[in-house]
């Protein structure tokens, strides 16, 4: 069984890894890493039939780390990775531009793969937003809607954003020009080619996304709707089985799904 470390274990999403990799035979998780300060640091959880500690530091050898914490969470946990030489699975949100080239970086010495949204639905939905936008053509208005949980702490999801960069792609249009990020007071008429982007943040939503394109006389909306934070944890166990023994780079679920052997970086 490969070796795993979860970290971001007594989160949302690191619950819900631990859960599923009770169940996987392929799998015996060795640490429930927690935040540091934590105080339920030095306890245990039971995941399957083991009580597996929970710890702030990686004191124990393991073989893959899928990483569920911050922006933040992920550098240091790079820093671990690269040092042990630890393939990484990193699920978290939220990097800027220089912690992307840390992943870039450190992706010089491990196999990393890197998504914003682990669920295989999303990546199918990815090619299909890309289509639609190029077919339909410059008439049809773009807008999209994601909603999460009141718990989440970065806004627009990273999932959001990878579809805005498909339809920047698609369309030929710029971040910098032709997106706006919510509208409020007297915003004028909607600007030719303008794509707008808003997130909802309410309650327990574990994750919508919608996707609108409204011409001058109709409207299609296609929808991607999260029912269990498990789409995504199956995702992350399928990346961690696949990544072992990769050589070093930054994968994307797209890979792991297609059995792919090259490295790509478009995730990073």
């Amino acid at each position: 069984m490969t070796e795993l470390a979860v970290a971001g274990a007594l989160g949302r999403m690191g619950r819900a890894v631990l859960d599923l990799a009770g169940r996987d035979d392929r799998f015996q998780v060795v640490a429930a890493l927690a935040d540091s300060g934590d105080p339920r640091s030095g306890t245990t959880l039971r995941v399957g039939d083991a009580d597996v500690p929970v710890v702030e530091k990686l004191g124990v050898p393991c073989e893959v780390l899928i990483d569920f914490t911050d922006a933040a969470g992920s550098m240091a946990w790079l820093d671990v990775c690269e040092r042990f030489e630890i393939p990484m699975v990193i699920g978290a949100t939220g990097h800027d531009e220089s912690q992307l080239a840390r992943i870039r970086k450190s992706a010089r010495v491990i196999p990393i793969v890197k998504a914003a949204n682990f669920s295989v639905g999303i990546l199918v939905l990815r090619s299909l937003v890309g289509r639609l936008a190029s077919e339909l053509g410059p008439e049809y208005d773009i807008e999209l809607v994601e909603a999460h949980h009141r718990h989440k702490v970065d806004a627009p999801s990273g999932t959001a954003l990878m579809f805005l960069d498909v339809l920047l792609e698609a369309t030929g249009r710029s971040r910098e020009s032709d997106v706006v990020f919510g509208r409020s007071g007297k915003s004028g008429e909607r600007p030719s080619g303008q794509i707008g982007l808003h997130a909802l943040r309410m309650g327990e939503v574990v994750g919508r996304h919608e996707i609108h394109f409204a011409g001058p006389a109709e409207t299609l909306s296609i929808s991607h709707v999260v029912q269990s934070r498990e789409a995504f944890a199956a995702g992350a166990l399928r990346s961690a089985a696949w990544i072992i023994g990769r050589t070093p780079g930054v994968y994307s679920l797209g890979d792991v799904l297609a059995g792919g052997q090259t490295a790509d970086r478009a995730d990073a």
